[in-house]
């Protein structure tokens, strides 16, 4: 801002007086500027000078123009909006019963559990439910527009997700409301001028990637219409540096009549994964501060001093409210093949000597190598045969690391591999059958034979058709990878294949957790029969989301609590499985310390404890390194 010139110099002395004041910095050429990026401070700021020399020199005097008067005062109004839900969030929690007040068109009966998430969502406004998959988070946020939609509050619903949603939020609307939704899935052409669209439809889903291209129409739609915006599976915009998509849904934000965030993982890495999620809920009031100064804080303390805050803004069904019998994890420590001992113990020893001798001051280098070493040791550990499938690329889109491996950076060209250890790869598959793929399709024959129906995850896709052409050939598995087209015209299509295992014979489904680890429910059919109990990790990695994700793809509500669901998890003895064994469950005590949830604290698993001085990749690299130097490092 610039003042002009005036001639009392009493007034120009108080108007000077008042501005530096409140912190503005005057610049040699006369203008004032307001450093703090706090868009909220800021407006209380200008709001505080203006009333200051109404104060002083009387309102008629005061001339404060359009566009200043409508943004500081909205911006004010918000900001005790925010307060009341701050107060609202945590009333709530701390109620005993709930009769959330919802509209009569919503037909379906709530779940007694489910009453205050619905109560929380429709008094916060702009809130956040982490409950566990398969709770009904599709349900209580209808519940809750429903209301809204009563109250004029709202007019369309936005739904940004996977595309493996759409279906879900579609089916659950008719539940819902007892009618089909006039539905648009935006993509496509149609993703230019759907804000043309909005009296012809009810309910809008759209992709992430379509959103980050769409800012405009995005906008313009929200301006048009009263939009409650929701993100689903919302931590996948968890953290800004992660791309295009994070700081979409932030700019995105501020347009939207009410925001709601929903996610079973909220944080599968660490405390920082909920500052965007909570950011955009409320965008105009910063509830977590800075992100910098967020992140330091959490890095050091996880949740700490926002546990408070957070706690009022999110709402959280456990699955022990639930009551659904507890699973069971059964681990087999696999030693691997001769040849494949072998050519781990080469990889293994070549990359601790390549990681000491690396220039740690080339930092753009040295994480795409630490992340390309890491891969070729999970490989290595699952089948040498991919060390000849991808040897010289991954030819994959810049979110691979991220959806497959829980890994920020994309690699183009992977370190050579040596000359020596290259034959015996390339000789690999005639002579041996990896152990952990032996153990598994061995596993599953069992289960098999004694009437079930059997999942079996791994990361890697040439894996899925070892199975699938080899070692379980003669039970026909089904394989969904992201290779498998989700076009519903298309023959082969993803839920053709998901049928035929939930409702037809096929009894063994190989997948890919980032191709089928949410919005997917595989423990019941549409007759109600149960259709699958046990799940094999044949392999896993360091994305925490996707393996808390796929477990719950069979252990979730509506499950007949007479079966017992049992996870199998195959882990190579002395190799990077280990470290991933207790990586994965460190991830997942420090979402659920953060959720107040009590579920691991029932389960047989034996976190390690916290680090505290280290990104999560860092976590898992120097996990890594230890690991090599101890069993590599004379």
């Amino acid at each position: 801002m610039r003042l002009e010139r005036i001639d009392d110099p009493e007034q120009s002395y108080v108007i000077n007086d008042c501005l530096q004041t409140a912190k503005f910095k005057q610049a040699q050429d006369g203008a004032y500027a307001y450093s703090n990026p706090n868009l909220t401070k800021f407006n209380r700021i200008v709001k505080w000078c203006v009333e200051h020399c109404t104060e002083s020199f009387g309102r008629e005097n005061v001339d404060v123009c359009d566009v200043v008067k409508n943004k500081i005062y909205s911006i004010c109004d918000n900001e005790d909006f925010f307060e009341r839900a701050k107060t609202s969030g945590n009333e709530i929690k701390n109620k005993r019963d709930h009769t959330p007040n919802i509209s009569d068109r919503f037909k379906r009966k709530l779940m007694n559990y489910q009453k205050e998430s619905v109560e929380h969502m429709i008094q916060v406004g702009n809130a956040a439910n982490f409950s566990v998959p398969g709770s009904g988070k599709t349900t209580i946020t209808y519940a809750a527009i429903s209301r809204w939609m009563d109250d004029d509050i709202v007019e369309k619903i936005l739904v940004i997700g996977p595309t493996a949603s759409f279906l879900p939020w579609e089916e659950e609307y008719e539940s819902c409301f007892g009618k089909r939704p006039k539905s648009c899935r935006i993509s496509g052409n149609i993703s230019e001028v759907f804000y043309e669209h909005g009296k012809s439809y009810d309910l809008f889903l759209m992709h992430f990637n379509t959103a980050m291209n769409r800012h405009w129409e995005l906008r313009e739609f929200m301006k048009k219409w009263k939009t409650v915006l929701i993100i689903d599976e919302s931590h996948s915009i968890k953290n800004p540096d992660q791309g295009r998509w994070a700081s979409t849904a932030i700019n995105i934000a501020p347009y939207a009549k009410l925001r709601v965030a929903l996610s079973g993982t909220p944080m599968p890495h660490s405390a920082k994964d909920l500052w965007t999620q909570i950011t955009f809920l409320w965008p105009e009031n910063s509830p977590l501060g800075n992100q910098l100064d967020y992140n330091r804080y959490a890095q050091r303390y996880g949740i700490g001093k926002h546990r408070q805050i957070l706690n009022s803004l999110f709402c959280r069904i456990k699955k022990s409210d639930l009551h659904l019998p507890d699973p069971k994890w059964t681990s087999y420590s696999i030693r691997l093949g001769t040849r494949q001992q072998k050519i781990y113990d080469a990889i293994a020893a070549k990359t601790l000597k390549e990681l000491d001798e690396m220039d740690i001051h080339d930092q753009a280098r040295l994480q795409k190598f630490r992340i390309a070493k890491m891969i070729r040791l999970l490989q290595t550990a699952s089948n040498p045969s991919l060390l000849r499938e991808m040897s010289d690329t991954f030819d994959v889109n810049s979110d691979m690391f991220a959806e497959e491996f829980g890994m920020a950076q994309t690699i183009q060209n992977l370190p050579k591999i040596d000359s020596s250890v290259m034959e015996q790869v390339t000789n690999y598959s005639r002579c041996e059958i990896p152990s952990k793929i032996v153990k598994a399709s061995e596993l599953a024959k069992e289960l098999v034979d004694k009437g079930n129906k059997v999942i079996i995850w791994s990361t890697f896709i040439h894996n899925m058709y070892v199975f699938q052409n080899s070692t379980l050939r003669s039970l026909d598995p089904i394989v969904i990878n992201g290779n498998v087209t989700r076009d519903l015209d298309t023959p082969g299509n993803r839920d053709e294949l998901l049928n035929k295992f939930k409702n037809g014979t096929a009894p063994v489904l190989v997948a890919s957790p980032a191709s089928l680890g949410e919005s997917v429910s595989l423990h019941k059919n549409m007759r109600g029969d149960n259709v699958c109990n046990h799940a094999i990790y044949l392999d896993r990695n360091f994305n925490g989301a996707q393996y808390m994700q796929s477990m719950d793809r069979i252990h979730r509500i509506g499950m007949d609590k007479s079966v017992l669901v049992e996870y199998h998890l195959i882990i190579a003895k002395d190799t990077i499985d280990e470290v991933i064994n207790s990586r994965l469950p460190e991830k997942w005590r420090n979402m659920l310390d953060a959720l107040n949830d009590d579920m691991l604290e029932s389960l047989d698993i034996n976190p390690l404890p916290r680090s505290i001085d280290e990104t999560e990749f860092n976590k898992d690299y120097q996990a890594t390194v230890n690991y090599l130097r101890k069993m590599y490092g004379s």
